[in-house]
């Protein structure tokens, strides 16, 4: 591990259309519709959509995830860990971590990765070595000093010492032979609010209507302090109710595969205090009618309440043909990003589909008609398709916004992708 040059850090930072459009792996109506994803990308095309920048990047091991910190470098977690790339593309500083799927930043510059952690845990079975999902905070990833591992967040998130007796339902997850042991359990995305807590999303085989803590969850998780001072450490202070046994409902977590906050790092020098959030629904097994979900945080007199974003339900046919909430609309939804700018526009990548979507924040796919255009309806710059050309994907898993480019952790082909609306470019 090293670091191949330095980077100054703003000080401002320091101060604070359907399925059947776009179709699946395999599908022939993907290769029609997408024949333009084929094209050179040099070629100027009349009509509006991304495109491509190139060359993407392609030094990676089956990237799963990227983001753009609010010091304004490029994360990338895969299979060796975290990579830290400046915004030319440039490797920065990598840190291995096994099994890493998804990579944050707070307003501290502490970064989060979400990846997996053996330890033994005396007071179960001294003799046994447990892989299990964990939230790795970390610091100076973006300075030449030594890397250090703040804390880790060990699922089930519980501080096991040979000092104490574990509880039954502990002993029960921590077994083999149980269909419901916690190294099944994965951590799937973590994301930011304005305060620096973060939230965390995880899945796994528990989640029975009797179940008092499901698996499919999202968990809250903020600063400990002692003597009014932080401690470096988090610590879980609750966790969102959604309903991890009704696929069909607009307030569901079922195997959660992603989350983003409206926070937008680092687009906004004062982002907003909004605890809500967007989640994507993977799994394409499931029967999940609505696999992307908005999630509002409503202050109530009674505390924070999360609800169903009711106005996405509403599909206003004279402004579009397609929409974020249309039925069926995604097979295995893997990332999610907010642009957090003036555009408010939310990206979703498909791992099934192999296709980048993009939505307007009132739920419309597409960008509006351009000033002077004929149009009426938005136009719809969804794209996509298995592949490895320059608009194609295969598996992609994470998607990122930064100044009106794209990024996309383009997994079944080692490579970040990048893109631009053309009537973007000056």
């Amino acid at each position: 591990m090293y670091k191949k040059f330095a980077l100054p850090i703003l000080a401002t930072v320091l101060i604070v259309t359907g399925c059947d459009l776009l179709g699946s792996k395999g599908d022939s109506i993907t290769d029609e519709i997408f024949e333009q994803g084929r094209q050179d990308p040099n070629v100027i095309v009349e009509e509006i959509g991304y495109a491509a920048l190139v060359p993407f990047w392609d030094d990676f091991n089956q990237p799963t995830d990227v983001f753009v910190g609010y010091d304004e470098l490029i994360y990338v977690t895969d299979s060796e860990g975290v990579h830290v790339l400046d915004r030319a593309g440039r490797l920065y500083d990598t840190y291995p971590l096994r099994g890493a799927v998804s990579v944050t930043q707070d307003r501290l510059l502490n970064v989060y990765v979400a990846a997996r952690y053996d330890t033994v845990i005396t007071a179960v079975d001294p003799d046994i070595t447990w892989d299990l999902p964990a939230v790795y905070k970390l610091q100076n990833l973006n300075t030449n000093d030594p890397v250090e591992t703040v804390d880790v967040l060990k699922h089930p998130f519980r501080r096991f010492d040979s000092s104490r007796s574990n509880t039954t339902l502990e002993r029960f997850r921590l077994n083999r032979n149980s269909q419901n042991n916690d190294e099944l359990v994965e951590i799937t995305s973590v994301a930011v609010m304005s305060n620096n807590e973060i939230y965390i999303t995880r899945r796994g085989p528990s989640n029975s209507s009797t179940t008092p803590f499901p698996d499919n969850t999202v968990l809250i998780f903020n600063h400990e302090t002692e003597a009014g001072e932080r401690t470096g450490r988090m610590r879980n202070v609750g966790r969102i109710n959604l309903r991890p046994n009704e696929p069909a409902n607009f307030f569901s977590g079922i195997d959660i595969s992603d989350i983003t906050t409206f926070i937008g790092p680092p687009q906004r020098d004062n982002p907003p205090d909004d605890r809500g959030f967007i989640i994507t629904q993977g799994n394409p097994d499931r029967n999940i009618p609505f696999r992307t979900l908005w999630i509002n945080a409503v202050n109530t007199p009674d505390g924070i309440e999360y609800r169903q974003n009711s106005s996405l339900q509403v599909r206003d046919t004279t402004r579009a043909d397609s929409f974020l909430y249309d039925q069926n609309k995604f097979k295995s939804p893997s990332g999610v990003a907010y642009s957090a700018d003036a555009r408010s526009h939310i990206f979703v990548v498909d791992a099934e589909t192999d296709s980048l979507y993009q939505f307007q924040s009132n739920g419309i796919e597409g960008i509006n008609p351009p000033a002077g255009s004929d149009l009426e309806k938005a136009v719809n710059v969804s794209f996509g398709g298995t592949g490895n050309g320059p608009r194609e994907f295969n598996n992609p898993g994470g998607v990122a916004y930064f100044q009106r480019i794209v990024y996309v952790a383009d997994t079944g082909n080692n490579r970040i992708a990048r893109y631009r609306l053309n009537i973007d470019f000056e």
